[in-house]
């Protein structure tokens, strides 16, 4: 994994994945959060992203996210089977029951 790779997310623009704190599907939309607070919109879904970003440090926690895991600011487990996520940027995202284990693995 090269960090200085670019991602293509549309048209002729390419992102360096590492700027990419985490991407919100809007119906067949992606909004596209950076990390200098901007978004971008991209008419590609939310699952060709999330096959773009395989070998990087992405995580799908539920239908609508993936999210960068090097911009999770905590999370919190000890409600039992439900996780929620608190994003550098403020966003909070709860995380499938399907997917708590697999997220509770690679993060710990």
């Amino acid at each position: 994994m090269n960090s200085t790779e670019l991602v293509h997310i549309g048209g002729h623009v390419k992102i360096c994945p590492s700027k990419i704190i985490m991407l919100k599907a809007d119906i067949n939309y992606t909004i596209i959060y950076l990390a200098d607070g901007k978004q971008i919109l991209s008419s590609t879904n939310l699952g060709s992203f999330e096959k773009r970003l395989k070998e990087f440090l992405f995580f799908r926690p539920n239908r609508s996210f993936v999210i960068n895991l090097k911009f999770i600011s905590t999370f919190d487990d000890a409600s039992g089977s439900s996780v929620k996520i608190r994003m550098k940027n403020d966003e909070n995202i709860s995380i499938s029951r399907r997917r708590t284990a697999e997220f509770l693995k690679i993060i710990k």
